[in-house]
């Protein structure tokens, strides 16, 4: 062999070499969280050896990068972090580099975010769209219980990822703690992280904003409630792995949250941390969903709100009177409550989305005097279907919208369209795996508000 030619061997493995380093200091990420007019955050992952973690960042189109550099502690066990860039430009897409430990990381793709676009009055809403998924089981041997793996394909957050929208909305169950990892902080720490950096899900983490609310796996046991002992704990992980602007208020913690997009606004709930158990009898005054404080935090939005949607989002099932697990109806008093107060103070635009369930549907209240409220439900993205659904008293309940039902892994794409701020629709579609559409329906924004003599 040459000198020329031994000089281009070493150049490669030396190159190859730093560039393998340089991603096993990336963990998982990264993953755009919250977007603001002038300001977005950015969420990643490092290993526990790393010294600094840096962002380079500028507008498309710039010659120049601006940078942040990280400033919190590392050099833990688990390090995930967030880059919160400020005193950007509205209406603006930039592209971004991680440098590790004074090392650009290598990627096959372009990192971007965009900033919000001020539209109000000045132009009609802009048109966008938005993913729904829950019940993300990633199998984990050592831990799982015996037989058959719980954790489908995996297949479907490439799907996700080549199906283009503007963000995604986990809905809960987004990881599922297991009996190791509810009964410790080390054990849920553990379970966050080893579910976040699955390989296959990464480009989609990258690929678009994500926003977040959970369910009781990825807080506590199976069913758990606001009894949990280690809630708090399950909260700062929830905290530390998902990038909402928001979390709770000051004085009653938690993961509900809210943001705005185009003509739409979103409130994500918290069905767990005030949550009283199952249990209970339906119509006890004891029983509480959402609990007080949380109640009225979600009356007062909506009646803030001037959104033409406005999307209520759960973990659990809003509308569904035949569900005999965890659904809100099952809350008789909280339930009854937040249905009059939407019809009593006349909101407009609400449309409930939800997860849970190992299948997906669309359920329906039809009300007197009054537009008939959607539930739509998406589930689930990996976790085993719940094939027997059909089989039992769910299988024709009278509330689903007719042929509105998926029992197996699926996704749901709202788009929400219309070029005129006076000609606004939904559009919801469900797909499989292969990204090929099991069924679509269509929500016109007048079928959301009630009938005028």
């Amino acid at each position: 062999m040459s000198t020329k030619s031994s000089f281009a061997a070493l150049l490669f493995f030396t190159l190859f070499f730093l560039t393998q380093c340089t991603a096993q200091k990336l963990v998982s990420g990264p993953m755009p969280g919250y977007t603001e007019h002038f300001e977005s955050l950015i969420w990643l992952e490092v290993a526990s050896d790393v010294l600094k973690v840096e962002i380079k960042y500028r507008k498309l189109g710039d010659q120049k990068f601006m940078s942040s550099q990280y400033d919190g502690p590392l050099q833990k066990k688990y390090n995930p972090i967030k880059f919160q860039l400020q005193h950007l430009e509205m209406g603006s897409t930039y592209e971004y580099e991680l440098w590790i430990d004074g090392k650009k990381t290598s990627s096959e793709k372009q990192y971007t975010f965009s900033t919000r676009k001020l539209w109000e009055y000045r132009e009609a809403p802009p048109e966008f769209s938005f993913i729904i998924g829950s019940c993300a089981y990633i199998n984990d041997t050592q831990y799982d219980r015996p037989g058959d793996p719980y954790g489908q394909d995996y297949r479907i957050f490439k799907t996700i990822e080549n199906n283009p929208s503007e963000f995604m909305i986990w809905l809960g169950d987004n990881n599922y703690l297991r009996e190791v990892d509810w009964s410790s902080e080390s054990g849920i720490q553990y379970r966050y992280h080893n579910d976040r950096k699955l390989p296959e899900m990464q480009g989609l983490l990258s690929s678009r904003n994500h926003f977040a609310t959970w369910d009781d796996h990825d807080y506590g046991p199976n069913d758990s409630d606001k009894s949990y002992r280690l809630k708090n704990v399950s909260l700062q992980a929830f905290k530390d792995y998902w990038g909402n602007q928001t979390y709770g208020e000051d004085k009653n913690p938690g993961v509900y949250s809210s943001f705005s997009w185009a003509d739409a606004d979103f409130f994500l709930l918290d069905n767990r941390y005030h949550r009283s158990n199952n249990r209970y009898p339906d119509d006890s005054p004891e029983k509480t969903f959402l609990g007080n404080k949380q109640m009225e935090w979600l009356k007062n939005s909506l009646l803030s709100s001037r959104a033409r949607f406005k999307f209520i989002v759960c973990g659990s099932q809003m509308l569904n009177l035949h569900n005999r697990n965890e659904a809100f109806a099952r809350y008789a008093n909280e339930f009854e409550e937040l249905m009059n107060f939407i019809v009593e103070a006349d909101i407009w635009g609400v449309v409930f989305i939800s997860g849970d369930r190992h299948f997906s549907e669309i359920i329906k209240r039809e009300q007197a005097s009054f537009y008939t409220l959607y539930d739509i439900t998406s589930s689930p993205l990996t976790a085993r279907p719940y094939f027997s659904v059909l089989k039992g008293k769910e299988g024709e309940n009278p509330d689903r919208v007719e042929g509105k039902v998926a029992v197996e892994q699926n996704f749901i794409k709202i788009s929400v369209q219309g070029e005129e701020r006076t000609d606004r629709n939904l559009l919801i579609q469900c797909f499989d795996i292969d990204n090929k559409e099991l069924w679509n329906f269509k929500i016109d924004d007048d079928q959301l508000r009630p009938a005028r003599d």
